[in-house]
């Protein structure tokens, strides 16, 4: 995996074990975080906004992502209570994710988050 960083900008690829390649950009603000994850070329797809508060995250579709609806709110809702705030997520795939993939992903995205927190 590769890594770009530059402050508040983290750029990062994840080769999944299926070969497929993922591009995890990761900006981080104040009260929130923008991450972005697209397969193979760096797209806008759907996008999700998560906001946190008092342990409970409530969630809004901007864009659906038709293939993995339930995985873009999961992975947006868990980055909003880990980090208590606002969350903007942008998913681009070009074919369904399997469940292997999902948590491949997932566990990129939170050892990224994990890092970010301990600094």
């Amino acid at each position: 995996m590769s890594e770009t960083h530059q402050g508040n900008f983290i750029e990062r690829k994840i080769n999944l074990k299926s070969k497929r390649v993922f591009l995890l950009k990761f900006i981080e603000f104040n009260n929130g975080c923008f991450v972005s994850l697209s397969e193979d070329l760096c797209k806008i797809g759907g996008l999700h906004v998560s906001v946190a508060s008092n342990n409970t995250a409530q969630s809004a579709r901007v864009i659906p992502n038709i293939a993995d609806p339930i995985f873009m709110r999961t992975l947006s809702e868990k980055i909003s209570l880990m980090i208590n705030g606002i969350v903007i997520t942008n998913f681009s795939n070009k074919k369904p994710l399997s469940l292997n993939e999902m948590q491949e992903i997932m566990n990129e995205v939170l050892k990224l988050l994990e890092a970010k927190t301990s600094e």
